[in-house]
């Protein structure tokens, strides 16, 4: 029986999910962690170790089963305005924006039912890049056998990331609130999923994003910007198929417990 604690990171993509995977992994006590994504249904080399850190964005849309049956899994999802998330470019395709409104909002539907678990946390990338250290200090009050050995405000100082992190983060920097309002710098692609998913709209609201609309003037006479990529919906067959791809490695992991 494995009794390893791991803590999880997952979020939309484009959410802030390496930053702080990059912090827990340079900043908390812990024996080892994966290298930049690994998915909670891979298991890990050496079980005997007591504390693992990884993470993976996509996994939050299939690890309610798993997540409900074992004790020693602790997760922590990012939340950021999508109006960020879909503007947000990856330096190894400055071509395309890698994640749509629907993706943002499918993650969401399915992290609704963890809220209130003892072992889930939820993280907003504003106050992550705003208040680190304060993060910092919520994080450990939940999940108590974190232990604090550098503070997140500094973690560039001591972080030894991945080449595929460091790209991810554009490299190794001191923390900064200058993404915050880089979505504006995007209106023909905020103008282009507003049209795409009016919902847009409300959810910013919602979310406390905005308290009223008045930032929609910023899209007056802005034409927008189409693109394909990451736009497709899944399918009721691929979507049926990818369920029963998942409900197989979910047996396979709840075999380890």
């Amino acid at each position: 029986m494995c009794t390893m604690k791991r803590v999880h990171i997952t979020g939309c993509r484009r959410s802030g999910t390496t930053l702080l995977f990059e912090m827990l992994a340079t900043c908390f006590r812990h024996d080892d962690h994966c290298e930049h994504e690994q998915s909670i249904f891979v298991p890990v080399d050496q079980p005997d170790k007591s504390l693992y850190f990884s993470k993976k964005p996509s996994d939050i849309t299939h690890i309610h089963r798993i997540f409900q049956a074992d004790p020693n899994l602790h997760l922590i999802y990012v939340r950021r305005d999508p109006r960020a998330v879909i503007t947000s470019i990856h330096p190894t395709r400055s071509d395309i924006y890698y994640a749509s409104f629907e993706r943002w909002l499918r993650y969401e539907r399915a992290v609704t039912r963890l809220l209130q678990h003892p072992r889930f946390h939820l993280v907003a990338y504003e106050e992550l890049v705003c208040e680190p250290d304060r993060v910092q200090e919520q994080l450990s009050a939940q999940f108590t056998f974190l232990e604090t050995i550098h503070p997140f405000s500094r973690f560039h100082e001591y972080a030894t990331s991945s080449e595929k992190a460091q790209i991810s983060l554009k490299g190794l920097r001191p923390i900064s609130q200058d993404s915050l309002n880089a979505w504006k710098n995007h209106l023909p692609r905020i103008r282009f999923q507003l049209d795409r998913y009016p919902e847009l709209q409300q959810v910013l609201r919602k979310y406390q994003y905005e308290s009223n609309d008045d930032w929609l003037g910023l899209l007056e006479g802005i034409v927008p910007k189409a693109q394909t990529y990451g736009e497709k919906t899944p399918g009721w067959l691929q979507q049926k198929e990818t369920d029963l791809r998942f409900m197989l490695k979910s047996q396979a992991y709840l075999k380890t417990l």
